[in-house]
């Protein structure tokens, strides 16, 4: 197997990963600020890391993966305000919408998903390490901050220096502050703030955003960890303050030795000339697109496949027509599954290499990229987990299988080809989420949704299909014509054979 190389975003290279302990890593994800339902941004990370976490399992490491829910912060406090709701119940309705989303998305569960308000003595514990270090320093009203100036490789992530930071720019003014860049690790209470308020030797307060990821990665995966991973917006300032506070409060260098960032996610729009525009998702133009309402219109596979379509590093552009084209594309690969599947099921009376020998260049063909198909899938992988180079050998599988599938009595010999191909399809499914449903699952999957989106039931179709067969028997074509069109305009296809009419949807 190759080496895996991992882009480092604290050294800006490639770099082939070697965890600190042979066969185990240690990896710490920045999860949600859990103040309302996630959307399609959110899923950006989740689904990156959540393909990382897959392969490095798939390799054979054992991985403690934790990635935290953010349930103490400024923005649930105020949306709790408005609600007239307790900040941490708040919290917990939507830790539970979000587990609901990722579950339909198809997530791996972490090793651990920790809290912050189960953790805050643990960040206490750390703040106090930093003040004792020489680090951090409290003022009167129970505020504690972390001097920046006094820890000379500040800004080693990022590449900015402290002396850009200036007041009104960057960070906040704030007389409190020894610095403009200072930033805070606990936060005194102020008014109406009830219910996320925790006794600490500065005086009752909460922590600060920065703080908690320390804390919580020091706790359930150590002082120096292998890989920490989040979104690249978290680079500056929540990632570069998470080292600056972990390393100068635990004395232990580095925090983390792989640094990963996945990229922003892209809204675009068509303009009526056909070009395409970029802009930018937020509430304020009304177009946050949540993770549920996406997964009511269509499969999880196909957002998974739109994702994965894009290196994690790089901009991924994203748009309603991308996600028709990627369930399309499904639906394409799960017929020529559909085709293996049944090739499977039949005996195994010849070999592969005796089906070569009969079929020529297409069994060839499907036998060659089903038997390279591990090998090339892992070089993908290993090369900083190059998920659009690792679907395009599944897409050349799917080809292959449908020139051989096309060849007469290959459906009825090709179980040994069948085999070695949906084996292919077996290792996709298990890394990136994609093609390892069987054939039916997905097709009734596409059914479901669409019947939904119709406001049509099983039932309806059936009576349609019943009223055909009745009209054909009274020899009457043009109304049997007549309902086939009319089922077809709503995406059903009907299709007859010497055994009987069956249906399936055709997805717009």
């Amino acid at each position: 197997m190759s080496q895996l190389r991992i882009y480092n975003s604290l050294t800006r290279s490639l770099e082939p990963f070697e965890p600190m302990n042979p066969g185990q890593v240690k990896m710490y994800v920045c999860g949600i600020t859990v103040y309302d339902y996630c959307h399609i941004g959110h899923a950006r990370a989740m689904l990156s890391f959540d393909m990382v976490y897959r392969w490095l399992m798939e390799r054979g490491y054992q991985v403690d993966y934790a990635r935290n829910y953010t349930d103490v912060d400024d923005k649930i406090i105020k949306r709790a305000q408005e609600n007239g709701e307790a900040p941490l119940a708040l919290s917990e309705r939507f830790i539970a919408a979000l587990n609901d989303d990722l579950e339909r998305l198809g997530l791996e569960l972490p090793t651990v998903q920790p809290k912050v308000s189960e953790h805050i003595d643990d960040i206490i514990t750390l703040i106090g390490q930093i003040i004792e270090n020489g680090y951090g320093y409290a003022t009167e009203a129970g505020d504690v901050f972390f001097a920046v100036e006094e820890f000379p490789e500040y800004g080693k992530l990022s590449g900015k220096r402290i002396d850009q930071l200036r007041a009104g720019e960057r960070v906040a003014v704030d007389d409190r502050k020894r610095h403009p860049a200072d930033f805070a690790l606990w936060k005194s209470t102020k008014s109406g703030e009830e219910g996320a308020v925790w006794d600490s030797p500065w005086g009752p307060g909460r922590p600060g955003w920065h703080i908690e990821c320390s804390a919580m990665a020091r706790h359930h995966l150590g002082e120096t960890f292998d890989i920490h991973g989040g979104g690249i917006d978290l680079i500056f300032p929540h990632h570069e303050n998470e080292i600056a506070q972990s390393e100068c409060g635990t004395g232990t260098a580095p925090m983390a030795r792989y640094w990963m960032h996945n990229g922003h996610l892209k809204i675009m729009t068509r303009a009526e000339d056909g070009s395409s525009t970029q802009i930018k998702m937020s509430k304020s133009l009304g177009n946050v697109i949540r993770i549920r309402d996406i997964l009511n219109q269509i499969p999880a596979e196909a957002l998974r496949l739109v994702y994965f379509e894009s290196h994690y590093r790089s901009p991924m552009p994203y748009s309603s027509d991308r996600l028709a084209e990627a369930t399309q594309a499904l639906d394409r690969m799960y017929q020529a599954k559909e085709a293996l599947e049944a090739m499977a099921a039949r005996p195994k009376n010849e070999s592969a290499e005796d089906l070569v020998s009969s079929y020529g260049e297409p069994a060839a063909d499907l036998h060659r990229m089903a038997t390279t198909f591990q090998d090339n899938f892992s070089e993908a992988m290993d090369e900083d987990f190059n998920s659009a180079r690792a679907l395009s050998h599944l897409w050349e599988l799917v080809r292959a299988t449908n020139r051989f599938a096309g060849l007469k009595k290959a459906r009825r010999r090709g179980a040994a080809l069948a085999e070695l191909a949906l084996s292919a399809f077996a290792l996709a499914g298990r890394v990136l989420g994609i093609g390892g449903m069987t054939a039916d699952a997905w097709f009734e999957t596409i059914k479901t949704l669409h019947l939904r989106h119709h406001g049509m039931t099983e039932q309806d179709i059936l009576d349609q299909i019943a009223a055909r067969d009745a009209a054909r028997r009274e020899k009457n074509y043009a109304r049997s014509d007549e309902i086939r069109e009319a089922l077809l305009a709503r995406g059903v296809n009907v299709m007859d054979s010497p055994t009987g009419t069956t249906w399936r949807v055709k997805f717009e």
